[in-house]
């Protein structure tokens, strides 16, 4: 839950945490969710669902988005990222090996501060 500096982070094991807010990850979620709506027509932010739990209205946006960031933690190479991808639930989508790359080069971009150049650059043009 978003209050402007924390958040409630659901992780894919099905542990919770609350978190700061990392500005890297915001931008690569949203990278994520874009490669997502171009390869499957939908935003991953559109499967939102509005939850009760307690009287504590939640909104959970950008799951899978999430959990794609999550297995690139810690992980040098797209092949081991691939395969974190094919061993977990997320595999049962199927991604070609083009789309997982693609899913690598964005979170490296990020990751690296590539992604803040460029769109320095693209302002510039």
């Amino acid at each position: 839950m978003k209050n402007g500096t924390k958040t409630l982070r659901f992780k894919a094991d099905g542990r919770a945490s609350v978190e700061d807010v990392d500005d890297t990850v915001v931008k690569g979620i949203e990278h994520i969710n874009g490669l997502l709506e171009s390869f499957m027509g939908i935003n991953d932010s559109d499967l939102g669902k509005l939850v009760n739990i307690d009287d504590l209205r939640m909104t959970f946006d950008s799951i899978l988005a999430q959990q794609i960031w999550d297995l690139s933690d810690n992980k040098k190479n797209p092949s081991d990222f691939a395969m974190a991808i094919d061993e977990s639930e997320i595999g049962a989508f199927n991604f070609t090996d083009e789309f997982i790359f693609d899913l690598w080069a964005a979170i490296d971009d990020i990751k690296s501060g590539r992604i803040k150049q460029k769109e320095a650059e693209d302002e510039r043009l």
